[in-house]
């Protein structure tokens, strides 16, 4: 009994980091396929690249890039060539789960053993071919307790985050698409 109250209050006060939604504003009615840009770093991240290792960025890129264009695919909106818009995708923030391996060697005490909470912030413009804003995207998410980070590898909820981040996205403008809005 004692644990069934204690998973109901985790749910319970866990909920308003779940319910956190994307933010999507459609500016001109989207159409047809799109073309996926090479996805950026932004300044809040890019400070972090000497503490979390140039490596780490190629990694992060080359994930929300698979997930999105997975996710673009299944929804039938990725472009085979240039499509009728394409997408601008910019990882504004992440936060690892461990220490990568630069930070480790950077800062004493760091551990592959040392964990916290972990997630990141990501952006996207949905342009038309003449350049004009078709959409805007925003999605953050960060765990909501320490606990729920004890056996992720480092970049766990950050992985997540774009996963997320990549359905919402491909549902909003399939919903956009189909509704002609």
């Amino acid at each position: 009994m004692r644990y069934l109250i204690s998973a109901l209050a985790a749910v319970l006060f866990a909920a308003p980091v779940f319910a956190q939604g994307l933010s999507a504003s459609y500016s001109a009615t989207p159409t047809g396929p799109v073309s996926l840009a090479d996805i950026t770093i932004g300044e809040t991240l890019e400070a972090k690249r000497d503490e979390y290792g140039a490596r780490e960025f190629d990694r992060l890129i080359r994930t929300l890039s698979s997930d999105l264009q997975r996710e673009l695919r299944e929804a039938a909106l990725l472009a085979d060539g240039e499509g009728s818009a394409t997408l601008h995708v910019v990882i504004e923030d992440a936060t690892p789960n461990r220490p990568t391996m630069a930070q480790q060697g950077g800062t004493s005490g760091l551990s592959f053993q040392s964990y916290g909470r972990g997630g990141a912030h990501v952006m996207a413009e949905l342009r038309a071919a003449d350049g004009s804003l078709v959409a805007t995207y925003e999605y953050s998410w960060t765990t909501p307790s320490i606990q729920d980070a004890q056996f992720a590898n480092v970049w766990t909820d950050t992985n997540r985050t774009f996963d997320r981040f990549s359905s919402r996205l491909a549902a909003s403008l399939r919903d956009a698409v189909n509704s002609g809005s």
